[in-house]
């Protein structure tokens, strides 16, 4: 029997992960995502989009996130 592999998002350790460039290992291989924030979600259907880093953290700086 295989396990169901869930992975909790949050804000803060999508921010670390986006700021080293390292959101695919953040996300690796899970069969599902629970957002603990809507920023996280949008963060994630960015990347799924295909969007780079530096166009993901523009996105967050114009929704004046860091603020």
């Amino acid at each position: 029997m295989m396990g169901f592999n869930k992975r909790y998002i949050n804000y803060q350790n999508t921010l670390i992960a986006l700021q080293s460039n390292k959101l695919k290992e953040y996300y690796g291989n899970a069969d599902a995502f629970i957002f603990n924030d809507n920023i996280s979600e949008k963060v994630h259907s960015l990347f799924i989009e295909g969007k780079k880093t530096d166009e993901i953290l523009k996105f967050l700086n114009n929704e004046k996130v860091f603020n």
